[in-house]
């Protein structure tokens, strides 16, 4: 089997991303069909257990704060394409932000970048959290991996079939569903968390993957009063994280 290299340089001031955390250190994460954008506080160095945010889809932002507000062994991946500018690289077409969000290609992107950041920080275990389509790529990935300690969604797009008919929205016809990836995922234990006002990802969705498991022994999932799509997560995965 060809051995993947995995890079991690330090992103250069030069590079032209958007507005990030101030405090925490940019990392290039590379060796997949995509490069990506890795943050993480300056203080730690080593962990034998990583908290890994995975970002959602579109403007970033949300599961960064999450990450942030988690802190101690907290890292965070940004989605391919997401801070770098259309013009460094030329595989961020469209489709990569609809109908291939989450693609092999995409999947196996981000599983390298998780090798390379538990490499980095000398980390044996990971606890995977994914915000939105995060929580999507978080799953799917957990699936095939066996290094996950805990499978956390926020507002988690478990269900993409589900989902784009809720919003009446085309199909994702380029992207693997975390549905079709449950019944291998039953031994793992999982969170879920779903907002009591969230109008984009609606519980349903997240019902429509419990129902293709045969067991869900492993299997917590919490409506959060209050909770809209992007709003008030914070407390809330604190607590099921403690």
């Amino acid at each position: 089997m060809k051995l993947l290299m995995i890079v991690l340089l330090l992103l250069s001031s030069k590079m032209a991303v958007s507005d990030t955390s101030a405090s925490w250190n940019r990392i290039i994460l590379s060796g997949g069909a995509y490069t990506l954008l890795g943050l993480a506080p300056p203080e730690l160095r080593a962990a034998d257990t990583l908290n890994i945010f995975l970002e959602g889809d579109g403007a970033p932002g949300t599961a960064l704060e999450l990450a942030e507000f988690i802190g101690g062994n907290s890292v965070y991946i940004a989605r391919p394409c997401q801070y770098f500018s259309r013009q460094q690289f030329t595989n961020c077409d469209k489709a990569l932000l609809t109908s291939h969000r989450y693609s092999r290609a995409v999947i196996d992107s981000i599983s390298r970048a998780i090798t390379a950041m538990k490499i980095r920080y000398q980390a044996s275990r990971v606890r995977l959290i994914g915000f939105s389509g995060g929580g999507a790529i978080a799953t799917i990935i957990a699936a095939q991996r066996d290094d996950i300690d805990l499978l956390v969604t926020v507002a988690g797009n478990l269900d993409h079939k589900r989902w784009t008919e809720f919003n009446e929205i085309a199909p994702l016809i380029g992207s693997l569903n975390p549905v079709d990836f449950s019944g291998s995922l039953e031994g793992v234990k999982q969170i879920h968390l779903i907002g009591e006002r969230d109008n984009v990802v609606p519980g349903s969705v997240l019902s429509s993957y419990l129902a293709h498991m045969q067991k869900l022994d492993n299997v917590k999932s919490y409506i959060i009063s209050g909770a809209d799509h992007l709003c008030c997560w914070s407390m809330a995965l604190a607590d099921v994280l403690d």
